[in-house]
């Protein structure tokens, strides 16, 4: 049993670049409501308790971005909107608001607030209706009240009670003045200015340590070589186009830590690299710039060393003494100190302990350190990392999550056994003892780079910053040293980004994709009008335009025999969807869903599914529809099958399942309470030869003549999601009226 354990809370501080270059203006305020809640708060709650220690890793263009708020007069929509009368407010305005004035985690920063929780009601009673109609349910004040209470709420619940500006707005509750407004305004102008001076102040402390990350945060071993993204996936798509410049990850770490010696006036020991996504090229330059330390994920561990990490009953890796090590790297510029995190300890916070009362989750978190350090053999020094997101999971905690870190602080205050470390402290006091001959490539998820590469659309978007990255150098010669080369060459830093990739494609959903995917072709469109090449034409419409479009139906009414052989003279007067259409032969031989062809007859839809050469079917593979119908109220449940966010973030009304090897009868579900579906009907009309056919009747789904039907299809192994199309929207159809009844 080891006497003492070292625990290292290490707090990753990042958002996108939300600034538009040409206009200035912040297009989403994420930067600012993070600021006014978890980047002072998280320290002042640590500053109570004073031999605690702890690691913020801060990224580059988020502090460029908080400046920007704090000394450049910069504004987003919700911002102005405060400073403006609401008498001013545009149609535009208004509809702004409706859509995302509400943009708060509801149950804890929302509904404790009578007034706004009110204007959220009578939006909600109106979702479906014609705009001009929602919108005449609002009057100016309304709209003005709407615009305090989101600014509001996005502070921290402490300076709600403790600041006499805002506690004074929060008692008045309504009917804000444009004075109140003023006010606020000046509040969250002078809370920006003391996000950087805090941070400052606590590291001359020695209370916490400060890390940094490459400045825009790219995916450094992507940047270096994408094919490095098939050492962990060997069978992944591709961009056409291999990237490949190590000069610009570089470029993009020289850059990070010039900033943060720019803020803060020394240099960082660590780095977080964007994602925890390291590589053997990434790790070179990392310690070529003179840094002692970096930390990534226990995946990348294991697959490293080929470490077995599985949890038994007490929640302790198998091989607990292998990951609580820091290891030293041996890379082609030195030694390189790695620490990697617990997943299972990280995600508790992350995802699991706001669910529990603090106290318990306190109480269990401090128990499973505990019966850490009693399994670690005594004799050395042994390092816990708990790493994560420090900004988005505090949300959905009860009082923005300070009861919860109280709670803990204070046992392990208590605690002799236990202390929190920085990271950097740990390294100088107990030097790695093992040693990393090299390292996987792979990131804090999965351990593979899957989130950001191999999806057709990201690929496409690396595709489009590869061939912008060769007609720059292209200029090169004529434009370097220039003004226009140096902004040209921000811009395609800024491209370089992780978080487009993140929401290009399947997997992630922001609600605003669309605005991610502008953004992204704004700054390479930007790039080329500096360098004076014409825009090509695929940065002039969304990437996601190159994803087969969402088909409407064809009215002309269907019959053709199902019998699991699809001819398609019986289905000519189908509507064909073809997911490969736009996207490259070699992703169509791979995918599972080859095409679909649909339509209505008198009574019936009717549906064929053929499947790719390359699709294999095993025991327990289904299909599964799922129908949505925009503009009708009804209950609705995400998808029957994991990952909910592999379709987008819908919810659906009724799923047909049918079962491959034995298709006959298809269960109809219907949503229920709760998330919930339960079986209404058996649909008999299925067969399955070399296509999947079937006729649903269509009275069954109990619509109303007219009413719209979207539908996915999604292919399914043993309960998981394998592919869904459409990816983006559902398939369209219009319930006609029925010749017979049920």
């Amino acid at each position: 049993m080891a006497t003492k354990l070292s625990v290292a809370f290490v707090w990753h501080m990042h958002q996108p670049l939300y600034k538009d270059r040409q206009t200035g203006r912040y297009l989403m305020p994420w930067v600012r409501m993070h600021a006014q809640k978890d980047y002072v708060d998280m320290l002042e709650v640590l500053k109570a308790y004073p031999n605690l220690r702890q690691t913020f890793n801060l990224v580059p263009s988020l502090l460029e971005q908080i400046e920007d708020y704090a000394h450049h007069d910069a504004w987003d929509r919700m911002l102005e909107l405060l400073a403006r009368p609401a008498e001013a407010y545009t149609p535009a305005d208004w509809e702004y608001l409706l859509e995302r004035g509400f943009d708060v985690h509801w149950d804890t920063m929302g509904a404790p607030f009578p007034r706004y929780a009110e204007l959220y009601a009578r939006r909600e009673i109106l979702r479906g209706r014609p705009l001009a109609l929602a919108i005449g349910n609002f009057s100016a004040q309304d709209w003005a009240d709407v615009v305090t209470w989101f600014n509001l709420a996005w502070f921290d619940p402490t300076y709600l009670r403790g600041k006499p500006v805002l506690a004074g707005l929060v008692a008045k509750g309504r009917d804000f003045s444009q004075a109140d407004r003023e006010a606020l305004l000046a509040e969250i102008r002078a809370h920006m200015r003391a996000v950087v001076p805090a941070y400052r102040e606590m590291a001359a402390s020695g209370q916490i340590e400060l890390t940094t990350t490459p400045y825009y945060h790219p995916i450094l071993p992507l940047l270096c070589d994408t094919d490095s993204a098939r050492v962990a996936r060997p069978e992944l798509p591709l961009p056409q186009a291999r990237f490949s410049a190590p000069e610009d990850a570089k470029r993009q770490i020289d850059r990070g830590l010039a900033y943060f010696q720019e803020l803060f006036g020394h240099q960082p020991r660590g780095m977080w690299p964007s994602e925890q996504a390291v590589s053997p090229a990434a790790a070179d330059l990392i310690a070529g710039a003179g840094l002692k330390w970096a930390i990534s994920d226990e995946g990348v561990l294991a697959r490293t060393l080929d470490l077995k990490l599985g949890r038994g009953p007490q929640g302790v890796p198998a091989d607990a003494a292998g990951l609580y090590q820091a290891y030293t790297l041996q890379t082609a510029n030195g030694p390189l100190a790695m620490v990697f995190r617990d997943v299972a300890l990280s995600d508790l916070i992350g995802f699991s302990y706001q669910r529990m009362p603090a106290p318990e989750a306190a109480a269990d978190l401090h128990g499973r350190l505990d019966r850490i350090r009693k399994l670690l053999p005594d004799g050395e020094a042994y390092l816990v990392t708990i790493a994560l997101d420090g900004e988005n999971c505090w949300e959905s905690y009860v009082n923005d999550g300070a009861d919860f870190l109280n709670a803990f602080y204070d046992r392990v205050s208590r605690d002799s056994a236990l202390e929190l470390v920085t990271v950097g402290d740990f390294l100088e006091s107990n030097p790695p003892r093992r040693e990393l001959k090299t390292i996987h490539a792979g990131s804090w998820i999965g351990a593979d780079y899957t989130t950001w590469i191999g999806d057709p659309t990201k690929n496409l978007g690396w595709d489009a910053l590869a061939r912008a990255r060769a007609d720059l150098m292209g200029r090169r010669a004529a434009l370097e040293g220039t003004e226009a080369w140096r902004q040209a060459l921000d811009e395609l830093d800024i491209a370089e980004g992780s978080d487009w990739f993140w929401w290009y494609g399947e997997g992630h959903d922001s609600g605003q994709d669309s605005l991610f995917d502008l953004q992204f072709r704004l700054h390479l469109q930007r790039l080329y009008e500096l360098i004076g090449l014409p825009v090509p034409e695929t940065l002039m419409h969304s990437l996601y335009a190159e994803e087969p479009a969402p088909t409407s139906g064809v009215a002309a009414p269907l019959a053709p025999p199902i019998d699991g052989r699809m001819r398609p003279d019986e289905w000519a007067a189908a509507t064909l969807f073809d997911p490969a259409r736009g996207q490259g032969a070699m992703h169509a031989a791979s995918q599972g869903i080859d095409a679909v062809r649909y339509g209505a007859g008198d009574d019936e839809l009717y549906l064929a599914v053929s499947f790719g050469s390359l699709y294999a079917q095993e025991p327990g593979d289904a299909v599964e529809l799922l129908f949505y119908y925009p503009g009708r109220t009804a209950l609705t449940s995400p998808a029957p099958f994991p990952p909910a966010d592999g379709t987008a973030g819908f919810r659906f009304a009724h799923s047909l399942r049918i079962e491959l090897d034995r298709p006959a009868p298809a269960i109809l579900r219907v949503a229920s309470e709760y998330d919930q579906w339960q079986a209404v009907h058996a649909v008999s009309t299925v067969a399955r030869g070399d296509a999947l056919e079937l006729a649903l009747p269509l009275v069954l789904l109990d619509l109303d003549p007219g009413q719209e039907i979207r539908f996915v299809v999604a292919l399914v192994r043993h309960d998981q999601l394998l592919e869904v199309q459409p990816r983006q929207e559902g398939l369209a159809l219009e319930m006609p009226e029925l010749r017979t009844l049920a």
